[in-house]
């Protein structure tokens, strides 16, 4: 009888994690694998047209009215390429404009502003974030990543660590740009 104690004893300290990795993956307990913050878009979209030969963009679409959200984005477009370091003449910041929309507005100052192609920002309105997001671009102008628009101010702050995070991350293993 203490042979067959043993016997179990020993398939139970094989079989039980096993059994734990089986019901946490199961139950969703696990992400193995995700190191971005952002969300990868799937399949990525295509914008030739904003593409900079060499450069990381971030993107953004202004909209008619700047609220919270708004404003802590475009500080994010004027603060993370240079927050990337000696690393910063790989990225830029564009933002996209519908028309005259937003061309006086002070908080615009410092930042690229060019008019948005109706088909780009028809491709991006039909993602799930649409216009409420940052978006990072790649050299060869695949819109790769979005960070949807946070309201508050804690948030706002960790949404630019996180940008910033994966942006530096991307430039360390790019063989591109």
């Amino acid at each position: 009888m203490k042979r067959f104690g043993k016997l179990w004893l020993l398939l139970a300290a094989f079989a039980l994690p096993v059994g734990l990795a089986q019901l946490m993956l199961s139950m969703q307990w696990y992400q193995g694998g995700v190191t971005n913050r952002g969300q990868l878009l799937d399949p990525p979209l295509s914008a030739p047209g904003v593409a900079q030969a060499g450069r990381w963009q971030l993107l953004y679409v202004l909209p008619d009215d700047c609220d919270v959200a708004c404003a802590g984005a475009l500080f994010h477009l004027r603060q993370i390429p240079q927050a990337v370091g000696a690393e910063r003449d790989r990225v830029a910041s564009l933002l996209l404009v519908n028309g005259s929309a937003g061309q006086d507005n002070e908080l615009l100052r410092g930042l690229k502003a060019a008019t948005v192609p109706a088909s780009l920002l028809k491709r991006l309105q039909a993602t799930e974030y649409g216009a409420q997001a940052i978006y990072l671009v790649d050299p060869l102008g695949n819109i790769l990543m979005a960070y949807p628009l946070e309201s508050a101010q804690p948030a706002i702050l960790a949404q630019g660590k996180d940008v910033l995070r994966d942006l530096k991350r991307l430039l360390k293993v790019s063989k591109i740009g």
